[in-house]
């Protein structure tokens, strides 16, 4: 036998799904104009919030613009200092050179004041190996 309880849940399903519809029909006017009111007021809000957000998302674009702008500058500026970094290694090699051919002449042609230019190469070649310590160079 099929019990009063299984019989009756098939109604119930149907109930609920009727009564919220019936009882929607039944409604009076100042309801559906409370909840009309309160979907314009939601769709206002909801605009004023898109529209905000665009807003806030367009600033966050300019800005990511001018971040970018600035790093290429700021990598153009590197290289050109890594270039004028080069020039000057390569600028302190030859005078290294040149510093070491003079000492080369100097003890293969001795002179009357070889003390005095000895002394002069000394402190130019220093200087020299000074100069190439800041930039990082080892001399050769």
């Amino acid at each position: 036998m099929v019990e009063k309880g299984q019989r009756m849940k098939p109604w119930l399903g149907i109930l609920r799904v009727l009564l919220p519809a019936l009882l929607a029909g039944c409604a009076s006017q100042p309801a559906v104009q409370a909840v009309r009111a309160d979907t314009v007021a939601l769709e206002r809000q909801g605009s004023a919030q898109r529209q905000t957000i665009g807003a806030r998302v367009q600033q966050l674009s300019d800005r990511l613009t001018e971040i970018d702008r600035a790093q290429a500058a700021t990598r153009r500026d590197m290289a050109r200092v890594a270039a004028m970094v080069d020039e000057v290694r390569g600028d302190i090699q030859r005078l290294q050179g040149a510093v070491e051919e003079t000492q080369h002449q100097v003890q293969s042609a001795p002179t009357e004041g070889e003390g005095e230019t000895a002394t002069r190469l000394a402190r130019l070649d220093a200087r020299l190996r000074e100069l190439a310590q800041q930039l990082a160079l080892t001399p050769e």
